[in-house]
This record gives structure tokens, C-alpha cells and sequence, in this order.
């Protein structure tokens, strides 16, 4: 599966990005330095809600101030080569051990390029949309000017685990997340297509954010038949229904994968 929501990190903010025919919407975004992070953080969340769409789970963009990009000679050989020759090339490259790293590699003729970055920097990435009830499933970059071609794709969050049902698979885009559009302003939900999280939403004080344990989000994920790909961007549909009630079960129908680069994670 491929989720439909994105959230990118950085100083220079926080931002929600939403799947759209040739590109991501702009939902919107929040300024770290916001005097209420939370709190405009939960607007944020809510503000994705309201998007068409059945749940929302985020692949978070590590900024690319935090990746490290070089690319490697190799010859044109086969990915498990070219590997190989990032993980040497990677000694001494950054100021963490390799097998501190998850990196992701991009064939390019004789070249390999290759994007690295420090796991515990993952795991504060995830920690933080964990919190503020983003469900983070993956991790990527979006490359301005490296010349890695495609996405890099880092692997999936370990929250991944509690909410993607067993047996399916968090998948790479193969192509950079690019912003196309702010978000149409009359994307509103149908009532049957609620997200999962406005449940907890009912239930919350309006100025708390929750942490959802794993337990109850894995309560609220039961297993149930494929009904639709997590990955299709929908049509814009206006409504004027906003409702917490008649959530549909977390389910996902299974996709064909794009082609994507290799990855180490």
C-alpha cells in the first residue's frame, strides 16, 4: 500500500501534503516556531480529516538537510554491486557508523547515487508524527538538487506494524513528492468515508492531543476485505456532511507496485 498523506519536516515548517492527479496537494502547514505547535498541529491533523478519504496514514519527507547524497562510480553493474559500493563509499561519509544508517540506492548507467541517513533520526521523525496522531507507515525524501533519481525510500516506521493490516506492505512512489496545488477548498468527506482518527476525536477534550496507544489503534484496525487501494488519488467530491459516526473498518486493497529503487532500511 501507498498512503495517501504526507508529512514533510523541516525549519522551515511542518507540512501535510495530500495524493493528487500528477502531484500533492497542500493541505497546510504549521511553522515550528509556532507559540502552540500542538495545538496548530491538531488543526493540521483536522484539517486533513476533513480531506475525502477513508483514514490518514503519512509517509514522512525527511528534509535534506538531514541526508547524506553522493554518487558512486560502480559500472553498470547489478544492484547487490552497487550496494556493496555505497556501503564502502559511506565509511567515514557521515559522523555515524553504516550500520547506523538506512540508505537507498538510484542505478544510473555506470553511476549509482546513493541517499543516507542516520536512523535515530528516523526514529525522532516517527516519534514526533507518532504523537501528534499523523500514523506515520514510511520514510522518504523529496531531493531538490541531489541527482538521485526518483524517491529515496528509507523503509517503513515501526508504527507501521500496528496499523498496516498483517501481511500487506508499505510501497515507495518511485517518483518525488511534488506540490502541484493547495488543497481544493470544497474536499470534504462523505459521512461513510470518515477517517478512523475522527473516532478518538469524538472522544478527545478539544484543546488535547492524544497519543493513541498501539493497543487501541490495533482495535480499531480489524481485519476485513480489500475495498480500495490507500494509494488512488480520489475524485473531489463536495458535501456538507462533517460526522465522527459510521467509520469504515482500516482495510486497503492490494495495488500493483510502481517501479521504485532498491532500498536498504
Amino acid at each position: 500500500m501507498k498512503p495517501n498523506f504526507a508529512l514533510s519536516l523541516s525549519f522551515d515548517g511542518i507540512r501535510l501534503l495530500h495524493r493528487a492527479a500528477g502531484g500533492w496537494h497542500l493541505v497546510g502547514e504549521v511553522p515550528v516556531t509556532s507559540p502552540d505547535l500542538t495545538g496548530d498541529l491538531t488543526g493540521l491533523r483536522k484539517a486533513g480529516m476533513k480531506v475525502k478519504t477513508k483514514r490518514l496514514r503519512t509517509k514522512l519527507i525527511i528534509p535534506d538537510d538531514q541526508i547524506r547524497y553522493l554518487s558512486v562510480e560502480t559500472g553498470d553493474v547489478d544492484d547487490d554491486a552497487r550496494k556493496a559500493a555505497a556501503l564502502v563509499a559511506l565509511e567515514g561519509a557521515t559522523p555515524y557508523p553504516v550500520d547506523a544508517l538506512a540508505f537507498d540506492i538510484s542505478p544510473d548507467g555506470e553511476t549509482t547515487h546513493v541517499a543516507a541517513v542516520a536512523r535515530e533520526t528516523l526514529a525522532e521523525a516517527e516519534a514526533f508524527a507518532v504523537e501528534h496522531r499523523f500514523n506515520p507507515v514510511s520514510f522518504v525524501a523529496a531531493p531538490v538538487d541531489a541527482a538521485f533519481l526518483g524517491e529515496p525510500f528509507f523503509g517503513p516506521t515501526a508504527h507501521a506494524k500496528v496499523i498496516i493490516p498483517e501481511g500487506r506492505t508499505v510501497e515507495a512512489d518511485g517518483v518525488r513528492v511534488v506540490i502541484v496545488d493547495p488543497m481544493p477548498e470544497d474536499a470534504t468527506p462523505d459521512a461513510a468515508e470518515a477517517p478512523l482518527d475522527q473516532k478518538a476525536d469524538a472522544a478527545a477534550p478539544a484543546d488535547e492531543t492524544p497519543v493513541v496507544a498501539a493497543e487501541e489503534e490495533a482495535k480499531d484496525t480489524p481485519a476485513a476485505p480489500p475495498e480500495e487501494d490507500d494509494s488512488a488519488p480520489e475524485p473531489s467530491k463536495a458535501t456538507t456532511e462533517d460526522t465522527t459516526s459510521d467509520v469504515e473498518p482500516d482495510t486497503d486493497a492490494e495495488t500493483e507496485p510502481e517501479p521504485a529503487s532498491d532500498s536498504e532500511s
